[in-house]
């Protein structure tokens, strides 16, 4: 399965728990329906399930070379693994050891510790040793009103059409709140004192971290700290300020071609086709279009340098990635060290436990 599109979603969430044929069935779902060459798998912790998604994904980059990277997911805070600085760093070492490509993280896996904990440090520093990159989610859309608010006051037609109600499309949703503004400046001045005493650290903000609106401001944070990317997994926010200043939206991604990742927020259960159909538009025309998922009109950003294009669909990623060879049975002992820690996990189902040792078996089939 190739397409020659040009596009490696930087981005991918995958999630275990559904069997390992249906796994891999899932991730190369995502790369045929989305017409795109390769993804990231970003493992992710929601529940004890997703505590076997590193093991699955490992597997799926030995048995699809070339189509997948992945990015594991330590157990920070997390019942059954040792959460101590040292036992953090082994997790990570571990999933050097295995092949992994890099690590994701969320500051809401951080617990109560500050992001800028000295706790962090022997992680960081295996990070700056090693060259091992990360992506790192921190933060959150600043005062994000929740839809249902609106609904409720419809007559704010002077609010961004990404915060409006859209009718039979917000009906049933859930509020979404953001985070408040002071919460935010603290979290990105924790931010600051961490790259200050990592600055080689090859970190990866997500949703342009969460600065669209502001782009000034985010050219400034890239240069002071040049071992830092951003990506444009797509937040509401980011389209309505593209569009709102295409012009400038333009001239910083050309600027920074070479630390801009595109990346979908996707997962391996979802629809991966829409956002890839609104990242060619914004791209690759110069169209006024409407997309009804966000509820506003975008502006296309061609004519936009091919060379720089290119880059950010993918070879910039690739390029800061750097693929690495999957260590077959570094990954099956890596599975063995993980299922020791779910083995009682009570809440946690017998055939969840069981695919680990599944993963195992394949990955020293492969040896």
């Amino acid at each position: 399965m190739s397409f020659n599109s040009g596009i490696y979603d930087s981005h991918l969430h995958t999630h275990g728990g559904c069997g390992v044929d249906a796994y891999l069935r899932n991730c190369l779902d995502s790369l045929s329906a989305a017409g795109i060459d390769g993804a990231n798998l970003l493992c992710v912790r929601h529940g004890r399930s997703s505590c076997i998604t590193d093991a699955e994904a490992l597997l799926a980059k030995a048995l699809y070379p070339g189509k997948f990277t992945v990015y594991c997911h330590p157990a920070i805070d997390f019942e059954g693994f040792d959460n101590t600085p040292e036992g953090i760093r082994a997790q990570v070492q571990a999933f050097i050891d295995a092949g992994a490509d890099g690590l994701k993280i969320a500051d809401g896996n951080a617990g109560k510790e500050p992001l800028d904990s000295p706790m962090f440090d022997p992680v960081f520093d295996l990070i700056e040793e090693t060259g091992f990159p990360v992506i790192y989610h921190v933060g959150s859309t600043v005062e994000y009103p929740p839809r249902r608010t609106f609904q409720k006051n419809r007559h704010l037609t002077d609010l961004p059409p990404f915060m409006r109600h859209r009718p039979g499309i917000d009906d049933d949703r859930e509020a979404q709140p953001g985070i408040r503004a002071e919460v935010m400046e603290e979290k990105y001045a924790q931010i600051e004192n961490l790259l200050n005493r990592h600055p080689k650290a090859r970190i990866t903000f997500p949703h342009m971290f969460y600065m669209s609106n502001d782009l000034d401001r985010l050219s400034s944070f890239l240069d002071r700290h040049p071992a830092v990317n951003v990506d444009l997994t797509p937040v509401n926010e980011i389209y309505y300020h593209f569009a709102q200043n295409a012009e400038r939206a333009r001239e910083f991604l050309i600027t920074y071609r070479d630390r801009v990742f595109l990346g979908t927020d996707n997962d391996t259960e979802s629809d991966p086709l829409t956002r890839i159909i609104v990242f060619r538009r914004l791209f690759e025309t110069d169209e006024t279009f409407f997309v009804p998922q966000y509820g506003f009109d975008m502006k296309g950003l061609a004519p936009f340098p091919e060379e720089a294009r290119r880059k950010i669909y993918g070879e910039g990623f690739l390029k800061m990635c750097g693929p690495k060879p999957l260590n077959p049975r570094k990954a099956a002992e890596y599975c063995d060290y993980l299922y020791e820690r779910i083995r009682n996990f009570d809440e946690l189902p017998a055939a969840n436990k069981e695919e680990v040792l599944e993963v195992a078996k394949r990955l020293r089939s492969i040896i």
